[in-house]
């Protein structure tokens, strides 16, 4: 989550006349969810920093944004200080100056940039809702968008490649994890994994024998653990920050 409930203490029901009518709103915010820039639309393209002004502090953001041939924005989230780094978005979605960028982690709701962007095209602003709360953002277009390339992997050990299932406990709840794993034709691997519904995310592969580490590209998360000796688990700890964790991933079964 980048934003816990606690900082968002501004409800949009203590706007707004009650909770049904809040949700109203909440639903008459969001433009058309195809993801693509309408006729007219302003150009989001570029790298943005600024703020989340959460009640106890100002969140340091940065967001990066492109739109394609066809018309499609798509882009990623950054927050140094929760070590989030180029976090794709789940939803992207621009009608005329109206802006819409869906975070989805996995094990908490949806957080969600529902802004503008301004006439000149430097400045976007509006509010950051997670649930039912609300606090304004603001961000400045500093320059060209900003993407980190995929990790680059040497190819991996074919017992290695598949899909793999687990779950994390997270605050007493188990939430589905999920990885794959899979060679190149260019003789090089790629690995992603996602917690929950969340978006899917790169990780650097690094193999030798039967065990593996696996480093997230975007957030502080590692997973190192081996492989059994059936090649059916893959057996070790996940760390992320304070969080540390057995996890053991399981071959998922092989679609017929």
């Amino acid at each position: 989550m980048i934003l816990s409930n606690r900082k968002l203490c501004r409800p949009i029901s203590s706007r707004r006349d009650g909770l049904i009518l809040a949700l109203a709103v909440f639903v008459a915010l969001a433009p058309p969810s195809r993801g693509h820039a309408g006729a007219g639309a302003a150009d989001p393209s570029g790298h943005w920093e600024g703020s989340i002004h959460a009640p106890s502090q100002d969140v340091v953001v940065a967001v990066d944004l492109a739109v394609d041939k066809a018309g499609k924005l798509s882009g990623t989230f950054s927050n140094d200080g929760e070590h989030i780094n180029g976090f794709p978005f789940a939803s992207a979605s621009l009608e005329g100056s109206a802006v819409r960028l869906e975070i989805r982690t996995g094990g908490s709701p949806a957080e969600t940039f529902a802004g503008n962007v301004a006439a000149d095209g430097k400045s976007m602003s509006g509010d950051f809702l997670v649930g039912i709360y609300s606090v304004p953002f603001e961000l400045k277009r500093t320059g060209d968008a900003k993407f980190a390339p995929a990790p680059k992997n040497p190819a991996i050990d074919a017992a290695l490649v598949g899909e793999w299932n687990a779950s994390l406990d997270l605050q007493g709840k188990a939430l589905p994890f999920a990885l794959k794993l899979a060679n190149r034709v260019d003789g090089t691997s790629v690995g992603s994994w996602a917690a929950g519904d969340g978006t899917a995310t790169p990780v650097a592969i690094a193999a030798q024998q039967r065990g593996v580490t696996l480093t997230s590209t975007v957030t502080a998360a590692v997973f190192a653990g081996t492989l059994s000796a059936d090649g059916k688990e893959l057996a070790g700890n996940f760390t992320e920050g304070a969080l540390k964790q057995a996890v053991t991933f399981k071959r998922a079964a092989a679609a017929r």
